[in-house]
């Protein structure tokens, strides 16, 4: 019955080559990126332009923010990149919407539409950490899960293999897109950046970011679930195509081996018939050597006799007619 509902499903789905307003606010959603990454670059020089990366030290019971000179530059560049964010996830809601709806899928929205969510998750993960609003080791194993999986699914497109998403991959993907929501608006006001004179009395930092951190950190648990069971179905789809191809080889060789067999027997046949019928033909020849060789006594006889009367005859005629041979 499951097999039933999903032919019904994949044979409802259009796979169209129009370009498509799907696959145009995927482009948008990548372009929206460049932006964000000038944005990006500009914060982290500001914030390292004293010789040190950004983040909190504690002293003397007050909290000291290196970069926060420059706190009215970061919070106002920190919230245009969260705008852009949004921004990129509205477009990722929409094109999948459309595509939903009009029920049509393209060979670059198939492509391109899971690679623009991770540049865009990735590049946002990247730029809380510069701000230490997230913990960079969270980050690295976010890009390491993504590469491993777009590695096994590149490879298998290659081979025309396949994998539908799961659930486990949706819910890493709204987990993950919540988490960074939450961080987004609750690390900058723990972190107090934006507050201009910490006071002696303001919350260790340290102590509740990884309270904040923790849908992100549940959302990297449910993303490596996921990337696994991509990674399972990859391979697994990969060993069957090669185990095929090898099967295909093993039978196109044996084919080969045994029409080179069958072309030998078939030259040994053909070289034994014409033995045969040159030996026939010597037998043959034999046969008539020893019948023209060998005559029978009634034979001679008859020659003989044929000759004895043609001697009579002569004479005969020369006896009654003499001058004949004059």
């Amino acid at each position: 019955m499951k097999k039933t509902r999903e032919h019904k499903a994949a044979a409802k789905i259009k796979i169209t080559k129009k370009f498509g307003t799907a696959n145009w606010l995927t482009i948008s959603r990548l372009l929206l990126m460049i932006p964000f990454i000038v944005i990006m670059c500009v914060v982290f020089a500001l914030i390292t332009k004293n010789g040190s990366f950004f983040g909190y030290l504690v002293e003397n019971g007050k909290i000291n923010f290196y970069g926060s000179e420059n706190k009215v530059a970061l919070s106002a560049l920190y919230w245009i990149n969260i705008v852009i964010f949004v921004a990129a996830m509205i477009t990722d809601w929409a094109d999948g919407f459309i595509a939903r709806k009009t029920k049509t899928v393209t060979a670059f929205g198939k492509v391109f539409d899971p690679i623009a969510d991770k540049i865009a998750t990735n590049l946002m993960l990247m730029f809380l950490a510069i701000y230490n609003f997230t913990y960079l080791p969270i980050v690295i194993l976010f890009i390491v899960r993504d590469i491993l999986v777009d590695g096994c699914r590149v490879f298998a497109t290659k081979k025309n293999i396949e994998i539908k998403a799961n659930w486990w991959g949706k819910i890493k993907t709204i987990i993950v897109t919540l988490a960074i929501v939450v961080i987004a608006v609750s690390a900058p006001w723990l972190s107090k950046v934006f507050i201009e004179t910490p006071t002696d009395q303001s919350p260790r930092y340290e102590n509740y970011l990884i309270y904040v951190n923790i849908p992100l950190i549940l959302g990297l648990v449910i993303a490596w679930v996921s990337g696994i069971i991509y990674m399972k179905k990859y391979l697994k789809g990969i060993t069957e195509d090669l185990e095929e191809k090898h099967k295909k080889l093993i039978a196109e060789n044996k084919a080969i081996e045994e029409s080179k067999n069958q072309a030998k027997t078939n030259k040994n046949d053909d070289s034994e018939v014409v033995k045969s019928k040159e030996l026939e033909i010597i037998k043959t020849n034999e046969l008539e050597l020893e019948k023209e060789e060998q005559l029978t006594p009634d034979s001679e006889n008859k020659v003989l006799e044929n000759n004895s009367s043609s001697v009579n005859l002569n004479e005969s005629i020369f006896e009654e007619n003499p001058d004949f041979f004059d």
